[in-house]
């Protein structure tokens, strides 16, 4: 009886048949994070963002601040990375001024922007994009909004049932290869449908390949409460103008921690001195997750920043200070995701 071959010499003839698709037996590096411009789901998320190479999904209904949120994730890769962002834009409906408001460089060294007319053109523009190099992350806006060419072609009384899954299933399953391999970060913005089968409980649109082979899926809708708990306005003479709107984005999804965790942030429209810049307010992320983390220290109605003495009296004002020192945001986002990823080691012990 011939013995087995040693795993080694295995390994090393499937090495040389499949290449770098064979995972090496030298400890992996850490994982390559992206910030999603928000501090509270950026630790909601219990990783400190979007893993790179790997795709992931955003959905929720209209006006949830999906396609910002994804603006605001290119810039932080842009950032990071100071790679090009792809933008596939099946909706037809992005606003290249609010996108430079957020932060992100439409140059065309930094960002390409694209119109697909059916399924099938974002399919191969995805994988054009990502077969170049020259992409860091590419966003497809979105899931949704995507029909089949067929179902264009044809008369509206003509049935092409399961033509539109199928192109979207083999995009997401070659999409979520070519990431791993070309290490490129993947978002698809996608909507809630109903679901016929239970009233009431509206579903994400696409086929079921969207949940398999995307790391992350994160849920976002407005706050609900009352326009006084959940909107923020000012007054400009008589006219009362609504500036703010509070947001959660739950991790519905992950396959890389526990998911269920949820965020809340606010989002501005516009500057406002009393608010501060367009965009996330990440002064009161800050300020809210310090506290309740314990990196920002409170006593009754005083509380201490990180690194400082000195105490201040009130939120507003140490708000107000927060605003006023930048740094002090990823002073606070470090050490909250230390934190957290102390949280998350005890789970996996446990």
């Amino acid at each position: 009886m011939t013995p087995p071959p040693s795993m080694a010499k295995f390994r090393e003839a499937l090495g040389k048949r499949y290449g770098d698709r064979l995972t090496p037996l030298k400890q992996m590096p850490p994982r390559e994070i992206i910030s999603t411009g928000s501090l509270t789901l950026d630790l909601a998320m219990r990783t400190g963002g979007w893993v790179r190479g790997r795709t992931h999904e955003i959905v929720g209904p209209p006006s949830a601040c999906k396609t910002t949120l994804c603006i605001l994730t290119a810039a932080e890769h842009q950032k990071a990375t100071g790679k090009a962002v792809g933008w596939i834009d099946m909706e037809q409906s992005f606003d290249f001024e609010w996108a430079g408001s957020l932060g992100l460089d439409t140059s065309e060294e930094m960002f390409t922007h694209i119109y697909p007319d059916d399924a099938e053109d974002v399919s191969d523009m995805n994988k054009i994009m990502a077969q170049s190099d020259l992409y860091g992350l590419i966003v497809i806006d979105s899931i949704g909004g995507m029909e089949s060419r067929k179902a264009f072609e044809k008369d509206a009384e003509e049935s092409t049932m399961g033509r539109n899954a199928q192109v979207i299933t083999r995009m997401v399953k070659q999409a979520a290869s070519l990431a791993r391999a070309k290490n490129i970060t993947v978002i698809y913005v996608n909507q809630l449908r109903a679901n016929l089968s239970y009233a009431g409980q509206d579903q994400p649109s696409g086929p079921r390949a969207l949940q398999y082979n995307t790391t992350f899926s994160v849920r976002l809708a407005r706050k609900g409460g009352s326009a006084t708990d959940t909107t923020r306005k000012v007054k400009d003479g008589d006219v009362e103008d609504e500036v703010g709107r509070l947001f959660v984005a739950k991790v519905t999804r992950s396959r890389v921690s526990p998911s269920g965790r949820q965020a809340e942030f606010w989002l501005f429209n516009q500057a406002t001195s009393e608010y501060g810049l367009i965009g996330i307010d990440k002064a009161d992320e800050a300020v809210a997750l310090g506290v309740r983390m314990g990196v920002v220290k409170q006593s009754g109605a005083f509380y201490t920043l990180p690194g400082d003495d000195k105490s201040i009296q009130g939120r507003a004002k140490l708000l107000a200070e927060v605003r006023k020192r930048p740094e002090l945001m990823d002073t606070i986002r470090a050490e909250a995701l230390k934190l957290v990823a102390h949280e998350v080691k005890e789970d996996d012990d446990e």
